[in-house]
């Protein structure tokens, strides 16, 4: 009885099933397939559009090197918390690119090639890499250089942070006579080092007054022309909050951090020694800046952007 209620119809219908099961399977796969070259394509976008500002805005914009050395070298950023930088304005505004390395000083190693004598009878300290918002300890010893590969003037302002998200007044450290004669003026290829070699001591503490410090706030602007309204000496300058507040208030735009991969834990080299004293330029074979913050802003306006310096825990 069982077998003749069965209907000739079933296997057929188990069979249709089956194929529509397989079907659906390669219909499946096929949309995987399309998905990962996808990912990949965007990924490849992604790596070019990295490239771009390093290639294109830091390395082509330097002067040629006289030899062939790292003519071949692997170089490579990471983006830090990016969005969206495939679009068209981010690979445009190439030259809205300001790179920035933050170095730390340790006890020099017979291997390196920097090695500066600090006269506290404590021997010679090597600067090297620091990715950004990597913790700090408090009473560490910190350089900072700058590079933007267009022409333009550098202005750093500096506060202090305190653990409650509040801050001590501005100052303006750079540029003072006591750098470079108070020259502030970029170009491609040039650094600046913060504080200047030639400084006593040639490097920052980072040490605050009060107990509940929480580092150092660093505002970077660069502008097409000198600011005239600030007073330039010998010694950093203290401003009017509302006078900073103005620049960020004006200024100010979204930033794309990019980290340079294997970079951190680096020496610093003799020829970034050498720019850093203002002998020479960098030139398209020697390190590129730690980290670059690419800065949405119109083109040719003012690029500003903050580099926090954090005591005990990272961002």
């Amino acid at each position: 009885m069982g077998r003749k209620n069965e209907t000739p119809t079933g296997a057929p219908r188990r069979h249709a099933s089956a194929a529509t099961f397989l079907r659906a399977g390669r219909i499946a796969g096929a949309l995987c397939s399309i998905l990962v070259c996808a990912a990949g394509a965007l990924a490849a976008q992604d790596e070019d559009a990295t490239r771009g500002l390093w290639d294109t805005a830091f390395l082509q914009k330097r002067p040629a090197a006289k030899t062939t050395a790292n003519r071949n070298r692997q170089v490579r950023y990471r983006s830090v918390g990016t969005p969206n930088v495939r679009s068209a304005k981010y690979l445009a505004a190439r030259d809205s690119v300001v790179g920035v390395t933050v170095w730390r000083l340790r006890p020099s190693v017979e291997a390196d090639e920097v090695r500066q004598l600090v006269y506290d009878a404590e021997g010679e300290w090597t600067p090297e890499r620091v990715s950004a918002g990597s913790p700090l300890q408090e009473g560490e010893r910190v350089q900072i250089t700058i590079e933007v590969p267009r022409a333009g003037y550098l202005h750093v302002f500096a506060r202090e942070m305190y653990a409650d998200k509040t801050f001590g007044a501005p100052y303006l450290i750079f540029p003072t006579t006591a750098i470079r004669g108070g020259d502030n003026k970029m170009m491609a290829g040039r650094i600046v080092e913060i504080p200047a070699p030639e400084d006593e001591p040639p490097y920052y503490t980072l040490r605050g007054g009060r107990p509940d410090y929480a580092g150092e706030l660093l505002t970077v602007l660069i502008t097409d022309r000198p600011l005239a309204e600030l007073s330039v000496g010998r010694k950093p300058l203290k401003l009017p909050e509302a006078q900073v507040a103005a620049y960020e208030k004006r200024w100010g735009a979204v930033v794309d951090n990019l980290e340079l991969i294997g970079g951190a834990g680096t020496p610093m080299t003799r020829s970034e020694q050498v720019a850093a004293e203002g002998k020479q330029l960098l030139t398209r074979a020697d390190s590129l800046p730690q980290t670059l913050y690419r800065i949405r802003s119109k083109p040719g306006a003012p690029l500003l952007l903050s580099v926090s310096l954090r005591v005990g825990a990272g961002d």
